[in-house]
């Protein structure tokens, strides 16, 4: 047999266009089965049963897996399909609320549109590896044996049948792989099928071995998301779930190293296998899936075994864009693989996120988790972090405290345009001193809070009737349990939160705006913002030179440690329709580029139209140290999400022991620092501009966008500037 992934990757990557450049399939035919309104538990029956038994299923040859069921998807959108278009079907009008975010994001105040996040969510991976789709079936079973109430006896009868759905989809993939299997004359082909052909009905029989494993989770993943209308795309903290079936199949003599590395291989690039990268279809946006090594087991031990070594090898070894390698680390982790992250990271690919255990857990446990579920923690998404048997809508709405900032400097309650009268309502607009003008600012950014809320609560009310979530349930605790879906509240820890955008051009603002206050020179601040400083360029090199920012000295960390405690308060005391109270965080995605688009020029001398800071950052960084000393201030804040340190470093061409001995050293002190989330960029400043002056130049450069790599040609031109206008920052 060859377990050679090198030179198998050509052959499964034609494979896989063959039948992916044929995507999307209409599935029509399934979806107008569906009725629209009424009962939601029998729209999701009939659509789960119908998917079941005529969704196409597809194996490669190959690949080794057996899980592709075509749900009606582009190729290169991994996880979604029919079960999230039928969210459509359930009767809801939705526009009312399309057109608060119309208005909203017309005012700049506001990034979103959807009540609740369908993006970011993860599975408990042990139960199903463990149990299976058929334990969760036995389970609900004999929990309606003795079921009183109607509601919950029909709702896990519903479970059950995604189940049976589960097992019938794997049946069809068995028996592909024995139809196909007489016809196969390839060796390696006929192992793979074989393989198939024989072993567990995997995701609905409990895993066995490694293979089991790997492709558990990957069916799973297809099923959930294709199915169920969420995106289930999160793989989980891989070495710590496999290294046991690997140990075991290597006791018994079932695989070799080399057999193990290459299903990692396989595993790890089917999400790159979907993306098309190519001059046609350059795939250069997020696809959201993820990936998670390191950090800690659930007994609070480092972990860093052989899996964790074989996944970092083949990210090495294949340039993977996707899936997004998220490794957790802590400042107990072996320096061993500090170094092995840095080493990767030193390669230029830019496809690593660091994730810290010490911050991370403890947050999780003020969130109220159990410190062994906090413990099992994954990147879901960009940099967002999930636990199993939590639901948590965040990254969904993105709010821009900025430009309520300015609302608060150039209007008076008399001033304020129509619009914001409806936005502002529970505001002032104070100005007579420093200290009155940062309360209205905070009381008009409470405001917009408030309204968003009262915006969504009639939609959260009607959530259970949209789209319930059987299969995400049935593996999140303690929803079999309750009988209750997700989308009821059934899980057991839920939680909402909104994201801050700019928060280092929002410190730097009001503490230019202190400044001026004090010296008497408001007026003169506030005529320079509104004029775009234009005839103040003296006054605008003064603000953009002071010490008195964030980061540039002690007395304004000191206030960006208030701030942030002031950020993650703002929204107390507002709850949700299901009575879950609104938090905040200082992730921010990409939208600090549109929203500092559409900002006008800003106390800290920041003109008209630039970015706004990016994720927790300081506005202008100081050098790498002082920026990590700096921002370890703001993890004191109780925030309900992770901030992310967003850092560009020089590629280092030569093989030097000593850069990279200084980068582990560099992680090591970020994760004393109880920094978050670390984001690398290690680019060289004059290759990007070769490629932005004449795409081709460097086909395979890889860049961190933010929160998600890509090919850098495939990128927008403003893209382009935006990533290399950091290395300057």
């Amino acid at each position: 047999m060859n377990f050679d992934f090198q030179q198998m990757k050509p052959l499964i990557q034609q494979e896989f266009d063959a039948v992916l450049d044929h995507y999307p399939t209409d599935l029509s035919h399934i979806t107008d089965a569906v009725p629209t309104g009424g009962d939601p538990y029998e729209r999701k029956r009939i659509l789960v049963e119908r998917a079941a038994a005529e969704c196409p299923v597809h194996l490669f040859g190959h690949y080794p897996f057996a899980m592709e069921l075509d749900v009606g998807e582009v190729r290169d959108i991994c996880y979604q399909g029919i079960g999230n278009r039928c969210r459509d079907k359930s009767g809801v009008d939705f526009s009312p609320l399309l057109e608060f975010a119309i208005q909203m994001n017309k005012y700049n105040l506001y990034y979103g549109g959807s009540y609740t996040d369908p993006l970011h969510n993860t599975l408990d991976h042990d139960l199903l590896l463990e149990q299976g789709f058929r334990g969760v079936y036995e389970r609900c079973e004999a929990l309606n044996a003795t079921e009183s109430d109607e509601k919950k006896r029909r709702w896990r009868e519903l479970v059950m049948t995604c189940c049976r759905a589960v097992q019938t989809i794997g049946l069809r993939l068995r028996g592909l792989a024995q139809q196909l299997l007489p016809q196969a004359q390839d060796e390696d082909v006929r192992y793979n099928l074989q393989r198939i052909a024989s072993s567990p009905n995997t995701p609905w029989e409990p895993a066995v071995t490694m293979f089991d494993a790997l492709n558990s989770i990957l069916c799973t993943t297809v099923l959930i998301s294709g199915l169920d209308g969420v995106e289930m795309n999160a793989y989980g903290q891989l070495d710590r779930l496999i290294m046991p079936f690997y140990e075991k199949d290597l006791a018994a003599g079932r695989i070799t190293r080399q057999e193990a590395f290459f299903l990692i291989c396989c595993f790890l690039h089917k999400t790159d296998l979907h993306c098309h990268f190519n001059e046609q279809r350059n795939t250069h946006y997020d696809n959201g899936t993820s990936v998670m090594i390191g950090g800690c087991d659930s007994d609070g031990r480092p972990l860093y075994n052989e899996i964790t070594r074989m996944v970092l090898e083949a990210y090495t070894d294949n340039k993977l864009i996707n899936p997004k390698l998220n490794a957790r680390a802590s400042a107990e982790s072996p320096r061993e693989y500090i170094e092995a992250l840095a080493a990767l990271q030193r390669t230029g690919n830019n496809n690593l996120i660091i994730e810290n255990d010490d911050y991370i857990i403890p947050m999780f446990e003020r969130m109220g988790l159990s410190v062994q579920d906090a413990r099992r923690y994954v990147g879901n998404g960009c940099q967002e972090v999930i636990c199993p048997n939590q639901l948590h809508s965040r990254a969904f709405v993105y709010l821009n405290p900025v430009q309520v900032l300015l609302d608060t400097l150039h209007h008076t309650q008399d001033t304020l345009p129509a619009g914001l009268q409806a936005v502002y309502r529970y505001g002032c607009f104070e100005k007579g001193d420093y200290t009155r003008l940062h309360a209205s600012f905070l009381a008009n950014f409470r405001s917009l809070i408030r309204v968003i809320a009262e915006a969504y609560a009639p939609y959260e009310r009607l959530h259970p009737t949209v789209c319930p979530e059987p299969m995400h349930s049935a593996f999140t605790a303690d929803c079999v349990t309750k009988g209750q879906d997700l989308a009821e509240g059934g899980a057991r820890y839920n939680h909402k939160t909104l994201s801050i955008v700019g928060f280092g051009t929002l410190c730097d603002s009001l503490l230019s705006l202190r400044r001026a206050y004090a010296a008497g020179g408001q007026e003169e601040l506030i005529r320079a913002i509104a004029s775009n400083f234009e005839e103040f360029g003296p006054l605008r090199q003064k603000l953009l030179k002071s010490s008195d920012r964030f980061g540039h000295s002690a007395a304004a960390d000191d206030f960006a440690r208030a701030l942030a405690d002031e950020l993650a308060q703002v929204s107390r005391g507002v709850y949700n329709a299901c009575g879950i109270e609104w938090r905040t965080s200082l992730f921010t995605y990409s939208v600090f580029v549109p929203m500092g688009n559409a900002t006008g020029a800003t106390p800290d001398g920041r003109r008209a139209g630039e970015v706004l800071s990016r994720q927790m950052n300081m506005a202008q960084i100081p050098s790498l140290t002082d920026a990590a000393r700096s921002m370890a201030v703001l993890g004191e804040a109780d925030f309900n999400d992770v901030g992310v340190f967003d850092l560009t470093l020089p590629l280092t061409v030569t093989d030097s022991e000593n850069a990279l001995s200084a980068l582990t050293d560099y992680i090591r002190t970020c994760l004393a620092l109880k920094l978050p989330v670390l984001q690398f960029n290690v680019a060289d400043v004059q290759t990007m501009r070769e490629e932005r002056e004449k795409k081709g130049t460097h086909p395979d450069l890889v860049v961190r966008v933010c929160g998600y790599s890509a090919i850098f040609g495939g990128l927008s031109e403003g893209q382009q500037d935006e990533i290399i206008s950091r290395a300057r920052s």
